[in-house]
């Protein structure tokens, strides 16, 4: 995406299934209600425009070209800045250096430039040129722009970005994908997008459904915290899933998705052993053109290779600082088929099956104010198959921010509440009716604050807490089947201390976590079997200390010092054994303890604009990471009688993790290219029953992964064309079906092509091709060794906005 131009993520839309006739009806209603209240507001509208300019804002730009310039105004301001007609690269912006109001900032950045601006609500702004000799609208560089829209980067968890660039600027493993380039260039397809990530990888269940999310080989359990919206997803699915944990979202409401790797602060590192990620959902700002009150939005796909069509539809409107949307998507996806073997054959995967109904509702309540809360709900039913056996997948997800900003260097308050009810049931089949149900909840609170403790030491400090409490079952009797039952609580207390001396900075944290455990475990007394309650607790003090240098600017050298903690799961402690009824008072392990992970990280970031053209930008980012983790829980043997009895051990000693990764993006306005790389090296133990039947983890990534992508704007930069290699290395896999005897999974390589239209506000269109060379493959960290990747898929499709 350029420097002077950023876009909203497309989002797409479809249609209404019956199961949420109810919630589209209360949505509907609502929306109306608000429509027929427009009329009277105008008067507290300007009210409100009037108090959102005149707050004080702390700004920080430099002297630059007005087209870099109204990105980073946009930024700290968290407005949306318009501009119409032509930006000349040759027109330079004022330096904006202080503590002062939105009209005030505004005025002194336009400054001899020979723009005005306007405000057209309480979020948004319009840059006028005052008179066309003074635009130097001669000038052979001057950028022809229809309308150019800044916004605000979305809001996320507490240690994590929420903007791809912010990343390029933080002194941690972060990056943040935006929903434009999930959509365009992966098609909505969120395995490939995290294995094109460095050191993110995904680890694919024998069903279409979900996705489990590893990061430098950690992964199931807890190990990442995946969440939606802020909200925690801890389901284990035990038999044939994916053990360690999913997240069922689809990815067609995604606005986008932020990735942490290794030591996190804040809410992101509760708990994690190896980093976080969270999606994020879209939102009203999605939805809604800028400048408007209301808006409506629709995107249709379809896809040949059985991905099918895919319809979401969107609405929203805001008025008098209240806001509400609704959006709802419709996938019905078959059995794809790989691509061409050396025998000219192609395989199905009946497991890739999906009937996917989702949809999402949010209510935003103080928009501009000093106080906003945002009240969310996002539903997700699906149909998929585990060898031939259906099941459902259910994932209803309710969350509720908070948000504090007064006029205040010492306030910015910000809570997080959330309820998560996720359930996945065999419907057919030799285990039908049984399910594993995990319901969530939790809070999160942070307060920033930033104060010069001296004329030449600035802080800035954040701190906060946070309780999360998970009760899981099979709804069936203790070892008749399902992952064992019980009840897990995490509270934690969390901060973080910068402390910035001219080119130096000092950043010191901590989280102090402490657990809970709760379920049955079996005795055995004269023969008989009984069970008996287990309650576990275990506290960790987790610092974290990270020096960084900026020798000049745009250029940041950083190390940290870490300690990350991870408590064992229900699943791991009160395991009840192997298939059907099968119980045995050996396999539960009340005395599992807490998994530790200590180590460093070098890192070094770059971000330089005007390198080889006016206005383009580099964006760097390295890291080379060691690491120790001890307590590792995995799946052992204890006996061999029959089928393998198993039981989760803490494995002695050290293991050691390191790796290096690389990520890079250069955009000119006209052309862009990245590369994302990584090579991590990892001695984690396979856990027996790992593979397909879906009980470890399967804790390692391809000895490298490297993906490159590159293309060209024309027409206005409204034609974008690329494409990517994807180049996957070597990996290991459990030789079937037990293990834990290895195999070799090959290599592979795969080429991708995309393009989008943006016709004008309204309208994008866009096509993506998946395996373009249709190379049949067998994919790295997939559960069933036996089946092969996507062959060759077309999809295409359009964004309509109203």
């Amino acid at each position: 995406m350029p420097a002077h131009k950023q876009y909203r993520s497309a989002v797409y839309a479809g249609q209404l299934h019956n199961g949420m006739m109810v919630k589209a009806l209360l949505c509907s209603v609502a929306f109306v209600a608000l429509a027929l209240h427009a009329g009277p507001v105008k008067a507290q509208e300007t009210q409100a425009r009037l108090v959102r300019a005149s707050k004080t804002t702390q700004f920080s730009i430099a002297g630059q070209p007005l087209a870099s310039a109204i990105v980073k105004f946009a930024t700290q301001s968290g407005l949306n800045i318009m501009a119409d007609g032509t930006l000349p690269l040759s027109i330079q912006a004022q330096a904006v250096q202080g503590k002062m109001s939105v009209h005030e900032a505004l005025t002194q950045m336009l400054s001899g430039t020979g723009y005005s601006f306007k405000q057209n609500g309480t979020r948004s702004f319009t840059l006028i040129r005052q008179e066309a000799n003074n635009t130097e609208t001669g000038d052979a560089n001057a950028l022809q722009l229809e309308t150019i829209t800044v916004t605000k980067a979305g809001s996320t968890v507490s240690g994590l970005v929420a903007d791809h660039e912010s990343a390029y600027r933080t002194t941690a493993a972060v990056s943040s994908t935006d929903g434009e380039t999930l959509q365009h260039r992966n098609a909505g397809n969120i395995d490939n997008a995290l294995r094109s990530a460095p050191g993110t990888f995904t680890r694919k269940a024998m069903s279409g459904a979900g996705v489990a999310v590893n990061i430098r080989g950690m992964e199931g359990y807890g190990r990442v915290n995946m969440m939606i919206d802020g909200a925690r997803q801890n389901i284990r699915v035990m038999g044939h899933g994916v053990a360690g944990g999913s997240t069922f979202i689809d990815t067609d409401l995604l606005a986008g998705m932020d990735i942490g790797r290794g030591a996190l602060g804040g809410a992101a590192g509760i708990g994690a052993l190896g980093g976080a990620a969270n999606f994020r959902t879209i939102g009203i700002d999605d939805v809604i053109l800028p400048g408007h009150s209301y808006g409506a939005m629709t995107t249709i796909k379809y896809g040949n290779n059985a991905y099918n069509w895919s319809k979401l539809v969107a609405g929203g409107i805001r008025m008098d600082g209240v806001g509400i949307m609704g959006a709802f998507n419709r996938r019905d996806s078959g059995a794809p088929l790989s691509g061409v073997d050396d025998k000219g054959n192609r395989l199905r995967n009946n497991n890739m099956i999906e009937d996917l109904k989702s949809g999402l509702a949010k209510l935003e309540l103080g928009d501009g104010q000093d106080h906003k809360l945002l009240l969310g709900g996002i539903w997700y039913d699906n149909v998929s198959a585990i060898r031939g056996e259906p099941q459902d997948y259910r994932n209803h997800t309710y969350t509720a921010r908070y948000n504090y900003t007064p006029d205040s260097d010492l306030i910015n308050l910000n809570i997080n509440a959330f309820y998560n009810d996720a359930r996945v049931r065999f419907v057919e089949g030799n285990y039908k009716g049984q399910f594993n149900r995990d319901k969530g909840k939790g809070i999160d609170i942070t307060n920033n604050s930033q104060f010069a403790l001296s004329e030449e030491i600035g802080l800035k400090l954040t701190t906060g807490g946070a309780y999360y409490h998970d009760d899981v079952t099979s709804g069936q009797s203790w070892g008749t089947g399902g992952p064992g039952d019980g009840t897990q609580a995490i509270s934690s207390l969390f901060a973080d201390a910068t402390f910035s001396y001219g080119i130096f900075d000092l950043k010191t944290g901590f989280h102090y976590d402490h657990f809970r455990l709760n379920g049955d475990i079996a005795k055995k007394v004269n023969g008989n079997l009984f069970t008996e309650n287990v309650k576990l607790t275990q506290s960790s003090f987790n610092p974290r200390v990270t020096l960084a240098v900026n020798p000049l600017d745009g250029l940041q050298f950083y190390t940290t010092y870490a300690k990350t903690f991870r408590p064992p799961s229900v699943t791991e402690t009160f395991f009840p054994g192997a298939h059907s009824a099968t119980p045995s008072d050996i396999t539960p392990n009340p005395d599992l303890v807490g998994e530790t992970s200590k180590g460093w990280e070098f890192g070094v970031n770059v971000t330089e604009k005007n390198l080889l053209t006016a206005g383009d930008r580099l964006l760097l980012k390295a890291n080379y990471f060691n690491n120790n983790v001890e307590n590792y829980i995995t799946s052992g043997v204890f006996s061999m009688s029959n089928m393998p009895g198993l039981k989760f051990i803490n494995a002695p000693g050290k293991t050691r993790i390191n790796g290096f990764e690389l990520e890079a993006n250069y955009d000119s306005g006209f052309i862009f290219a990245g590369l994302a790389y990584s090579k991590t090296k990892t001695q984690l133990p396979y856990g027996m029953w790992s593979g397909d039947y879906g009980v470890g983890a399967i804790n390692n990534l391809p000895d490298s992964t490297l993906t490159v992508s590159a293309g060209f704007r024309a027409l206005d930069e409204k034609l974008t064309i690329g494409g990517q290699i994807r180049r996957i290395g070597e990996s290991k896999a459990l030789k079937p079906p037990f293990g834990p005897a290895l195999v070799d999974v090959d290599s592979y390589t795969l080429a991708d092509v995309f393009a989008s239209y943006k016709y004008n506000e309204n309208a994008t269109f866009f096509v993506n091709i998946e395996n373009l060379s249709n190379v049949a493959y067998k994919p790295a960290q997939y559960m069933d060794t036996r089946k092969l990747g996507r062959g060759r898929t077309v999809i295409g499709g359009m964004t309509l906005r109203f």
